[in-house]
């Protein structure tokens, strides 16, 4: 899993430390990515062209040990010029320490906002495809772009535009639907179908153009998302619906959405070709969903007992427990 931690001059270090903690504590049980996240701006005033102690403390909390991913969420700036720069910063900064970014970009439905996914792709370009790239020509380090809700207003031309810039780089989609449902499309509210469905669309993208979209859940019960359940495969549930299809080839798109399309966007596996169940000679990582009969069971309706195993090791056990009145 990847856990955003937010560093700044309000909270300073505090959350990191605890995450770092958290990270030791369960390191038997689960692999854990810490990504220092700058969800305050990083410039001090709209005018400033040099970033303020936001970025220092950022770009001290990269050097810890265990951190390898660094964020931010370049909306939050004044200006559009101060959004690009930050951009700018956070590339920087990962590219001359080995780390993967993550960016929360583009979260609006305003047609009238320039989509900041092409200045990333840009920045990409700028310091060469191949400082991303190992040199056995797999990518080791990943840019994931969360909610980029305001692609939704993409037409067909431009989403095929985004799909030819994107093919090779190593760039991945991470919607949250739950989060984006809950946020977007609000100046909606009064029109007669209520906001829109203002999350990236992970079959049809996928089917059409070619574009994997990871899915994942963040910050539940707080301001941004006070419902829902950490289970991600609640998602998948949620996306036949939201997305209106419950055909087997989208099924298995939903399914990859949370378990093999997320590894890619952590930067710990690739996607091409992989399956969704394990064979002899496999890594020995995979979760069992004890009742669930098909990868559309597993879908339609999840199953709550499971086991994890975790490199031939079983990790973690949930089972329920069920029992009638006896007359």
């Amino acid at each position: 899993m990847r856990a955003h931690v937010e560093v700044d001059k309000i909270v300073g270090f505090s959350c990191l430390d605890v995450a770092q903690a958290l990270q030791r504590k369960f390191e038997k049980v689960c692999d854990v990515q810490i990504a220092v996240f700058a969800q305050e701006p990083l410039f001090d005033a709209p005018g400033d062209t040099q970033p303020g102690r936001n970025f220092t403390l950022l770009h001290e909390a990269l050097k810890r040990d265990g951190i390898n991913v660094i964020g931010s969420a370049p909306y939050v700036e004044a200006t559009l010029e101060q959004a690009k720069m930050n951009i700018a910063l956070i590339m920087d900064a990962a590219y001359g320490s080995g780390a993967h970014v993550d960016f929360h970009l583009d979260y609006n439905l305003d047609p009238s906002l320039e989509p900041l996914i092409y200045e990333v792709i840009s920045q990409v370009k700028q310091v060469g495809v191949e400082g991303w790239i190992d040199t056995n020509g797999q990518t080791y380090r990943r840019i994931t772009i969360g909610h980029a809700t305001r692609l939704q207003l993409f037409d067909q031309e431009e989403w095929q535009r985004l799909a030819e810039a994107i093919k090779d780089l190593p760039i991945t989609f991470v919607g949250l639907p739950q989060s984006d449902l809950y946020m977007q499309g609000r100046g909606d509210y009064e029109k007669p179908l209520g906001a829109p469905r203002s999350t990236l669309r992970v079959p049809y993208l996928l089917n059409k153009y070619g574009i994997e979209v990871a899915m994942s859940i963040n910050n539940i019960q707080n301001a941004f998302t006070p419902q829902g359940s950490l289970d991600p495969l609640t998602l998948c549930s949620l996306g036949v619906a939201l997305f209106q299809t419950a055909a087997p080839s989208d099924i298995e798109a939903l399914i990859r959405s949370v378990t093999l399309t997320s590894k890619l966007a952590l930067g710990v596996g690739e996607s091409d070709g992989k399956r969704l169940f394990p064979v002899s000679g496999d890594a020995a990582d995979f979760v069992i969903l004890h009742g669930a009969h098909s990868t559309q069971s597993a879908v339609l309706h999840p199953s709550f007992d499971r086991t994890v195993i975790r490199a031939g090791v079983v990790v973690s056990r949930k089972r329920s427990s069920t029992w009638l009145l006896d007359d």
